[in-house]
């Protein structure tokens, strides 16, 4: 029987030692006097890092963390009743790494010794494990804290489960008295149907949500983001008042401008730089006579003739690559084309801008067809008048010189010849006559005195003295040598550089000059009410410039009217009929200037 119980014992203890040394766990035996290791388990080698004869060789004191030392000598003061069974220590690897375990002591009696004998867990990868959880969450609620957004999760039967700072100012309450409520009761009632409507909508699709709202209560409008999950909803709130203002100003400004394009009688036109029309107003439809849904995507080039079809691409390329923003189509005017084939004239102005980093062409037409044969019709017109006004100077040239040759060879010959015979009268009655006939006499001389001198001024007129013998210079000179005559009291010059008064120029232009200066003088001496006058001329052999210029009172805003039998319009139709401008500068507090100029059209 003793026998029988001797082998069971020593089987149970093979047992234990095999446990022991099976172990998964790290085990040891160490003495509980000294320390001292006295056994130690393959799992406790391999976690330390030691070999068994090292292992064995090692006091407890040698595994802790120095900095646990006096930890562990206080634990070891109490007894073993009074010592945690499970204490969490720091334990050191042999090359020195620190490893966190939970380790259980049980007491042991070995062949009459004290023993204790240690079970560890490493506890190293789960502490990381739960320090990085920690730290996740740490930033989590960083990150949630500092975002602008109000923002709170949600169980599935809607009670807050976190809130953070910007959504307690938003409820304006605690996170604390917050926590555990159900949404509906704290939000205002403007977006309350809304809001359960949305996170309904969110659970139901198993999908994120945006909508906006406007809560009336606060007076703002709010952005939200609902995204849902198993364990309820995490929700975003947003103030958007601000954008929101933004897009209703930005919506305001575009319906503004729809209404100006819409409202205006011009074509507005806009493509992108390939062409292709995006924009076409009603005033294009009406000038084009095309309606803007048989125009919208097509190519610009149908709205021009045929003949201007294959450079107009180009054209357009050569804009969008320039750096002007705005400028003239064509030189001034375009032609285009209408719906029936009838070509009209444009004014146009193509402008550039960059939309969302795209450049889109504007273009702007008006239709001056109307104007332009309105302004055709008055150039005819213009230009048969000049021809006509031209034909009457060269027949009133003819028609003076012919009148002037018939006073001179025919009238005032006779004239001469009348007083000849009056001086024979005279003569053969000297001693005959009574008192009565010698007063007719001396009158009837008088009147054939006059009568000579009439006809010599009439000639003078009509024939300016010196002009086709002599030249310009010299007829003006002459001209205000005879007004100087007839007006002492005022102060009359001219200014001839010594070259230019041997200069000629063609006869017509010069005569056209001279009527000018002639007519510009008589209008100074009658209505100017000047003290001086002075008449300039310069230029050279292919260019005249002549100026009359006064001191007087000037000619009255409005005031440019018709004097004299001539005026200011024969002054500008003469010099228009030889290719010359006629400029009349006048102010009433410096007198009046009038300017003939003349340069051969090249």
């Amino acid at each position: 029987m003793e026998s029988t119980l001797d082998d069971v014992s020593h089987k149970l203890q093979i047992s234990y030692r095999l446990l022991f040394e099976r172990n998964p766990l790290p085990m040891w035996v160490y003495d509980v006097k000294t320390l001292r290791m006295l056994a130690v388990n393959a799992a406790a080698l391999a976690q330390y890092g030691y070999s068994k004869q090292e292992f064995v060789g090692l006091t407890l004191l040698d595994l802790h963390y120095e900095g646990d030392i006096a930890q562990l000598n206080e634990h070891l003061k109490l007894s073993i009743s009074k010592q945690p069974a499970t204490r969490l220590w720091r334990h050191k690897h042999r090359n020195g790494d620190l490893i966190e375990v939970e380790m259980v002591t049980e007491e042991l009696e070995l062949d009459g010794l004290h023993a204790s004998m240690a079970l560890v867990r490493d506890l190293t990868e789960q502490r990381r494990s739960e320090q990085e959880k920690h730290d996740l969450a740490q930033r989590l609620a960083i990150t949630l804290e500092s975002i602008t957004d109000a923002f709170f999760t949600l169980d599935l039967d809607r009670r807050f489960t976190y809130v953070n700072s910007q959504a307690e100012a938003f409820f304006s309450a605690r996170r604390d008295d917050l926590l555990g409520c159900g949404v509906p009761e704290k939000l205002p009632e403007s977006v309350r149907t809304v809001f359960q409507r949305e996170c309904d909508r969110a659970l139901a699709e198993s999908n994120k949500v945006n909508f906006e709202l406007y809560c009336a209560s606060l007076g703002l409008w709010l952005e939200a983001d609902v995204y849902p999950s198993a364990l309820g909803l995490a929700v975003y709130f947003r103030d958007v008042s601000e954008k929101h203002a933004a897009d209703q100003c930005l919506l305001e400004k575009r319906e503004t401008l729809a209404a100006v394009i819409n409202s205006t009688n011009n074509a507005v036109i806009s493509t992108g730089q390939e062409g292709l029309i995006k924009i076409f107003n009603p005033g294009a439809e009406r000038i084009f006579r095309r309606t803007r849904e048989s125009m919208q995507g097509q190519p610009l080039e149908l709205l021009l003739p045929e003949r201007f079809r294959a450079t107009h691409a180009q054209h357009l390329r050569s804009f969008g690559e320039s750096p002007g923003s705005s400028r003239m189509m064509g030189l001034g005017l375009v032609k285009g084309l209408r719906s029936d084939g009838q070509e009209i004239d444009l004014e146009a102005t193509i402008t550039q801008v960059t939309v969302n980093q795209k450049l889109i062409l504007i273009v702007n037409l008006k239709d001056v067809s109307e104007r332009v044969r309105t302004e055709a019709e008055s150039e005819q017109s213009r230009l048969q008048l000049s021809e006509l006004t031209k034909r009457l100077m060269t027949q009133e040239k003819t028609l003076v010189k012919r009148v002037a040759q018939a006073l001179h060879d025919q009238l005032g010959q006779t004239m001469a010849a009348i007083r000849m015979a009056h001086e024979t009268i005279m003569t053969l009655q000297r001693d005959k006559a009574t008192s009565g006939i010698d007063r007719l006499q001396a009158q009837m001389g008088k009147l054939i005195s006059q009568g000579i001198r009439q006809v010599r001024q009439v000639l003078v007129d009509l024939r300016p003295p010196l002009l086709e013998e002599h030249g310009l210079a010299a007829a003006l000179d002459n001209e205000l040598r005879n007004r100087s005559l007839t007006q002492p009291q005022i102060d009359i010059s001219i200014s001839v550089k010594p070259e230019i008064a041997s200069l000629r120029w063609p006869s017509e232009v010069e005569y056209a000059a001279f009527m000018v200066a002639r007519e510009a003088i008589e209008n100074s001496l009658r209505h100017s009410g000047a003290t001086s006058l002075s008449v300039s001329l310069y230029g050279e052999a292919l260019s005249l410039h002549l100026e009359v210029s006064d001191n007087g009172i000037g000619i009255a805003p409005g005031g440019m009217q018709k004097t004299g039998h001539l005026g200011i319009l024969s002054m500008q139709e003469r010099a228009h009929t030889v290719g010359a401008t006629v400029t009349i500068d006048s102010g009433e507090a410096y007198g009046t200037s009038v300017s003939f100029s003349w340069q051969p059209t090249p």
